[in-house]
């Protein structure tokens, strides 16, 4: 019985040992900059804004963040590889992951931050509108990768989610996305934000697929 126990962990350890060595391999490929850079801002501004700022500031925090995040799903090694041992779907969701994370936790870091300064932030729904930036971002960015390889498809994210956001502040009516939080609708439209989040994932498993040889 404990030979068997025995039998049955080699498999699991040597897949988490190889899973550790491509989560180091991703951390030192992936381009951090640009989420250095957004949460340094995020940080800061988060200190140094007004308390009259601090919501429309996290907000754009949210969409900023997003736009760096989709950077880390840019493969600049993208166009050269070929048949690999670890399929593509992995390799992109381990990047999204490791970016969407670090960028949520850049947003609540900030979030944090004004929360302690104004204490009457309503915290749970500017987090679903943040994560489902940060989600877009990785999805635009994700979609741009299919074609573009490196900082272009980067780029391409950064301008897919920016268009986004863009026809979301151009729409108006009692459900408008961005309403703000004494309206009566608040906890209406972030259920959507939530819904909104959701489909974002799902697409982006679609995205991390493997390409077509």
């Amino acid at each position: 019985m404990m030979r068997a126990v025995r039998v049955a962990a080699v498999p699991v350890t040597r897949s988490a040992i190889t899973l550790l060595a491509l989560l180091r391999c991703l951390i030192r490929a992936m381009d951090w900059a640009p989420l250095a850079v957004a949460g340094a801002l995020a940080v800061l501004l988060a200190w140094q804004a007004g308390t009259g700022e601090l919501f429309t500031l996290l907000r754009m925090l949210g969409v900023l963040l997003g736009a760096a995040a989709g950077f880390a799903v840019a493969d600049e090694m993208g166009a050269t590889l070929g048949a690999t041992p670890v399929p593509r779907w992995l390799r992109q969701w381990l990047r999204a992951g490791l970016g969407g994370l670090t960028a949520m936790a850049l947003w609540s870091t900030a979030c944090l931050i004004a929360a302690s300064r104004v204490p009457t932030l309503r915290v749970p729904g500017m987090a679903a509108e943040a994560a489902t930036c940060i989600a877009l971002g990785l999805l635009a960015a994700a979609i741009a990768g299919r074609f573009h390889h490196g900082r272009v498809s980067g780029m391409a994210g950064l301008g897919g989610l920016l268009a986004i956001v863009s026809i979301t502040l151009a729409l108006r009516g009692p459900y408008w996305p961005w309403l703000y939080p004494q309206e009566a609708n608040w906890e209406i439209v972030h259920v959507g934000w939530t819904v909104a989040l959701l489909a974002a994932l799902t697409a982006l498993g679609w995205a991390n697929r493997d390409l077509r040889t």
